[in-house]
């Protein structure tokens, strides 16, 4: 069986993937378009190019990378065989995705038969999957390869608190590193953000006022369009987790340059800034980093936990203290109830849970 990362330029999970293939414009028919002059010719190009764009707009930046990527691994897969991957028919696509069965989890299988599935749609030569075959192959795959979904870890407040005895800007040889640290993990705890949208976070996005802690959230995993949403933070002076003493603590020494709310510290403990005189922005690996780092310090187990702990601390936190699930949902932007639950870790379990009794001397 052919690999499809043996072949020349085929690209990895984490290896940058060239653009996957877009529709070409569509224009009139050159025979029912006689009478049209060249600047017209023009604009309805410039039009159909721009229709492009919005359809590409329809999807995540992240969506469409992966995608990419996976495009790139079909098709590499596909020349192994001499096939032309826009040609393919679903029993090669079904051969493919077996061959994936083999090393990659379930989610990674079904994110590449999805990108498949559209690329081929946007190219005008969409797989047909109505002859019954394609969806019993894909039911007997989910069922054979169907697991119980990893989680991370969720940060709770406990875990937080060892954290910040290593965060101590008082004591640390790059005391605005820690500033920063300090405001990133305690703010992605209480807004339960993801990382990317930590890592997104502008100076503009922010606002101190007498309640608290005001974030703008451009735009989300739940958010596509971009609509914007404000989240808010509340002071708790008294308490050595407060998100909103600790930004503040950070943007004094952080400075008003333009630029991301958390930025870039270079290895000496200095902020970086680029060619336009704006500081630098993080990514979110270096959210998930951070995690991992400030988890080893305290003495548990690093790969435990992800940058998506942070968001899971939050909700089962919640949880623990009995706020209603819409609420939770609300301040977390989840649409879904289900998936909500799912971030709750155990906390929920032992709440009314009346084995103890069962065991329990009258």
């Amino acid at each position: 069986m052919i690999d499809e990362t043996t072949a020349s330029g085929a690209a990895g999970e984490g290896a940058p993937a060239a653009d996957a293939p877009r529709p070409a414009a569509v224009l009139p028919d050159a025979g029912a378009a006689t009478g049209l002059t060249d600047l017209q010719r023009a604009e309805i190009r410039r039009l159909a190019q721009r229709a492009d764009e919005l359809v590409e707009a329809s999807l995540s930046a992240n969506t469409r990378k992966a995608y990419a990527s996976a495009w790139q691994q079909w098709t590499t897969w596909c020349l192994g065989f001499d096939l032309d991957p826009a040609i393919a028919d679903t029993s090669w696509l079904a051969m493919h995705l077996t061959a994936l069965s083999e090393t990659r989890s379930l989610s990674t299988i079904e994110l590449r038969r999805a990108a498949v599935l559209e690329i081929r749609r946007r190219l005008g030569r969409p797989l047909h999957l109505d002859d019954g075959y394609f969806p019993k192959f894909l039911q007997g795959l989910r069922r054979t390869k169907g697991v119980r979904p990893e989680k991370k870890a969720a940060l709770l407040e406990e875990n937080l608190r060892a954290v910040l005895l290593l965060l101590n800007p008082a004591t640390a040889p790059a005391p605005k590193r820690c500033l920063r640290d300090r405001a990133l993990l305690l703010t992605g705890f209480a807004g339960g953000f993801r990382r990317s949208e930590l890592a997104s976070f502008d100076l503009r996005d922010v606002s101190v006022t007498a309640e608290g802690l005001v974030l703008f959230v451009a735009g989300s995993k739940n958010d596509q369009e971009r609509r914007g949403e404000e989240v808010g933070i509340q002071a708790v002076p008294r308490s050595p987790l407060c998100a909103v003493t600790a930004v503040s603590a950070w943007l004094a020494a952080r400075g008003d340059t333009p630029g991301p709310l958390f930025s870039r510290i270079d290895r000496g403990g200095h902020l970086t800034y680029g060619l336009d005189g704006r500081l630098q922005a993080i990514d979110t690996k270096t959210v998930a980093r951070l995690v991992k780092r400030v988890i080893k310090g305290t003495g548990l187990a690093e790969g435990e936990f992800s940058g998506h702990s942070l968001r899971a601390g939050m909700m089962t936190a919640a949880d623990r203290k009995g706020v209603p699930l819409e609420a939770a949902m609300q301040h977390g932007r989840w649409k879904d109830a289900r998936t909500a639950r799912g971030y709750r870790r155990h906390s929920s379990l032992w709440v009314g849970n009346f084995t103890g009794k069962l065991l329990a001397d009258e």
